[in-house]
């Protein structure tokens, strides 16, 4: 617990994806630092839905580019928190694919170390209610 639950969220954030060649490789990957059970839970803006394994968080992935050229988390920080749960804040960069917008704004991820592997992630569109769901000040 502690270093090792930060050290396995940043290494999932620092992912290399252009690196492993094809997005199936890199779910491959990605699939190795999970739990069996991993699940995600979007952000309210995102309808809050439950996506199920690395199955899913793909196919959620492979959605998100029907609607964005760019779509990016930019991690600033990383914060250990009480019962194995990660704490990453940061910033979203997106682009709109057909208006060419660009968009961005705050995020909060939660993620929950199990067994040295992460067992899930809950997404929040700003860093407060992130701080808040893990019980950090």
């Amino acid at each position: 617990m502690g270093e090792g639950d930060l050290e396995l969220v940043r290494r999932i954030y620092g992912f290399d994806w252009v690196g492993v060649g094809s997005r199936r490789a890199g779910f491959g990957e990605l699939a190795g630092l999970v739990s069996s059970g991993f699940q995600s839970r979007l952000s309210p803006e995102l309808g809050e839905r439950l996506v199920e394994g690395v199955e899913g968080l793909a196919e959620f992935s492979q959605a998100l580019e029907e609607d964005f050229s760019e779509f990016r988390y930019e991690a600033d920080e990383f914060v250990q928190a009480a019962g194995g749960r990660v704490v990453v804040l940061g910033t979203i960069r997106a682009t709109g694919r057909l208006s060419r917008m660009p968009l961005g704004g705050e995020f909060g991820h939660v993620w929950t170390i199990e067994d040295g592997k992460a067992a899930g992630i809950s997404a929040y569109r700003d860093h407060d209610s992130a701080r808040r769901e893990a019980g950090l000040p």
